[in-house]
């Protein structure tokens, strides 16, 4: 008679594997040639490949929204996949007036491939407003559209079930943890203020547009193995990779920092990478420490960074008579309202609706 153990011999249990490819693509743009197009005309870049998959980006001069009347422009991907189990999660950036790429301009969608070998569409309608491409993206009448596109693909592998008898259903959470404790495998240095942190590149390019246009396309951070890091603390970077691996903050409760300090610090760091994800956890943070201390400084925080919610929460704040007596004769509040003139005139409204 065969053994309980022998009877699981020849059963098996499948197991998903996810396999991530990278990849970016630039796409300069004759503006000058383009902005007087019919509305709804658009001009296509080359099709390049990404992992195998054909892409183009279409560009619309005056956008692909009526709604807006050709206020904005408009920015496509096309992508013919190769297979339907695909995620493509992309995003679109521009370069700025001095070659580099712009984190407030990148925007990322996931995308849905629908058939196999047909061309899906995705993308931003309304993308930019044309007076801010002209003030800001403009280098002798062109500008650059970075694409950078992740691939997630799922395959199942038949695995005995022998193999799993008596093991503990595992976590990927768990595992990217021990990944970014450990350090196996990775294959990228930061020097941030004098301190070196190693990781891994997809890992990275999966998680932030900024870092995939870095670190896998035509920048020159694809070709260093170590980077250099300016305008960030060590610490502040630490947390930001810990949120990459972990979808989570560490505990930082014994830093000689205060945490609303360290939030601040970590929303322009994830305002900087487009982590989107980090940027609500750090909003709302700070949306629960508004304080006399902290309110100045995370409104212009807020206005530099464009979280309404929190402005508002702030202006709120800021727009209590006790409150507004003794803030506005601060430096910091003058510096402030010199900065953003239109702040000030929100405040007034704030105030007058209050009678």
């Amino acid at each position: 008679m065969d053994s309980p153990n022998n009877e699981n011999f020849d059963e098996e249990a499948a197991f998903m594997s996810m396999e991530v490819a990278c990849g970016t693509y630039q796409f300069k743009v004759d503006y000058s040639k383009t902005k007087d197009m019919p509305f709804d005309d658009f001009i296509s870049s080359p099709i390049f490949n990404l992992n195998g998959h054909d892409c183009k980006i279409l560009y619309f001069p005056h956008g692909c929204d009526n709604y807006y009347d050709g206020k904005y422009i408009g920015l496509m991907l096309e992508m013919r996949c190769k297979s339907e189990d695909l995620n493509p999660n992309f995003s679109f950036g521009l370069l700025d007036k001095y070659g580099q790429l712009s984190s407030k301009a990148c925007k990322r969608v996931n995308m849905a491939c629908y058939s196999e070998n047909c061309w899906d569409q995705i993308g931003f309608p309304s993308y930019m407003e044309r007076l801010e491409l002209e003030t800001n993206f403009l280098r002798d009448g062109c500008f650059t559209v970075v694409c950078s596109v992740t691939i997630l693909s799922e395959s199942y592998k038949e695995v005995p079930k022998r193999f799993i008898h008596g093991i503990m259903p595992f976590s990927i959470d768990d595992h990217f943890v021990q990944l970014f404790e450990r350090k196996e495998m990775a294959d990228v240095s930061f020097e941030v203020d004098g301190e070196l942190f190693t990781a891994h590149r997809s890992v990275l390019a999966a998680r932030s547009p900024v870092f995939n246009a870095e670190l896998f396309g035509p920048m020159t951070e694809s070709k260093m193995e170590t980077i250099a890091i300016k305008d960030i603390k060590p610490l502040i970077f630490k947390a930001m990779l810990h949120f990459i691996y972990t979808d989570s903050l560490p505990d930082m409760s014994d830093e000689n920092i205060p945490l609303v300090i360290i939030s601040q610090h970590l929303l322009v760091a994830a305002d900087r990478y487009g982590l989107d994800g980090l940027k609500i956890l750090c909003e709302d943070r700070l949306m629960r420490d508004i304080s006399m201390d902290t309110a100045i400084s995370t409104l212009a925080l807020a206005e530099e960074v464009d979280l309404e919610e929190l402005k508002d929460r702030c202006l709120c704040f800021i727009c209590e008579p006790q409150n507004l007596l003794l803030l506005s004769v601060t430096n910091e509040y003058v510096q402030l309202m010199q900065r953003y003139p239109s702040l000030l005139k929100e405040i007034g409204d704030n105030i007058r609706r209050q009678f």
